[in-house]
């Protein structure tokens, strides 16, 4: 079987028709928040805390996900593409190298960025309408995803920090929609965001909170978001766990095979838990699950990952 699902079962009947834009606009739709995970992966879960000027903190990791389920418009969990009669036994991985990079340019401005490459894959089995013909198919698209840019802007220092932050996602030129059938690496459209964070720190010990909102490009509506984190530090080893959830602020409708829709509304609550250590003055490994809690037409599903930091000592 050929990365483009072209071998045929059921011996010499005649092949079933080619993937329509219809059967694997589900996987475009699912990109939306799909691709938020991705950017946690990414970032530092650094709160409201700046870096001092010419500070740094540098992160890159790798990350997989697998599943074969989906929250539907209701939030009930069902099979992957499940409103689609004419697909199977779907499933959908991914495979994600992600960087991302904080710098003080001044005491209370520290600017950002995230840069994630994706390997997105679409497997199922495709069902012919006028004929009781079957084939696998197992789609692959990669490459660059979405760039983040952002800064942030400490409006109180020390150990209660408070923080404004702005920045925005950039699709960096892949296809929305694929012309082989496959998953998108993206929803293909800019959003904006803007967020205020608060926190603090004792000994060992540190949290905070964050209240976000995002301007959602093309035809969604906005998301607003929060997070609530804490953590703590023991000599060389350090863990920490974030409850993140984006809420949809316009109706959620289900994402039907029927209709012209290419995305939809959707909600997501994940849990995002990570243990590491030390391994120098300026640098660490980690460890790190991010589990998909709840949601209305998003993945299922938890991602794992690997990830090593440099900070400035």
């Amino acid at each position: 079987m050929g990365r483009n699902g072209a071998s045929i079962i059921g011996g010499g009947r005649a092949p079933v028709k080619p993937v329509t834009r219809r059967i694997y606009k589900h996987l475009c739709g699912l990109a939306l928040l799909a691709g938020a995970a991705t950017l946690a992966a990414a970032t530092a879960r650094a709160g409201p805390w700046v870096q001092a000027r010419g500070g740094y903190f540098a992160k890159f990791n790798a990350s997989y996900l697998y599943t074969r389920t989906e929250f539907d418009a209701h939030g009930n969990e069902v099979p992957l593409l499940h409103s689609n009669p004419l697909v199977r036994d779907a499933a959908y991985r991914e495979v994600v190298l992600a960087s991302y990079i904080e710098y003080g340019v001044r005491e209370r401005v520290t600017v950002l960025g995230s840069l994630p490459f994706k390997i997105a894959t679409s497997a199922r089995t495709e069902i012919s309408r006028d004929a009781n013909v079957e084939r696998k198919v197992d789609v692959t698209n990669g490459g660059w995803s979405d760039l983040f840019l952002g800064v942030r802007y400490a409006l109180v220092r020390g150990s209660r920090p408070v923080a404004i932050e702005a920045g925005a996602k950039l699709p960096l030129g892949y296809a929305s929609m694929p012309d082989n059938g496959g998953p998108a690496l993206g929803t293909g459209k800019p959003d904006a965001e803007a967020a205020l964070l608060a926190g603090f720190g004792a000994a060992h010990v540190y949290g905070s909170v964050r209240a976000a909102y995002r301007v959602m490009g093309g035809s969604l509506d906005d998301l607003a978001g929060f997070s609530a984190e804490l953590g703590g530090s023991h000599r060389r080893l350090f863990a920490q766990a974030v409850l993140e959830g984006w809420y949809t602020m316009g109706d959620v409708v289900p994402l039907d095979v029927s209709s012209t829709m290419m995305v939809a509304n959707q909600d997501l609550l994940k849990l995002i838990a990570t243990a590491g250590m030390k391994t120098g003055t300026h640098t660490a490994v980690a460890l790190e699950v991010y589990h998909v809690l709840d949601g209305r037409n998003a993945p299922t599903g938890t991602t794992v990952a690997a990830a090593i930091a440099f900070n400035t000592p």
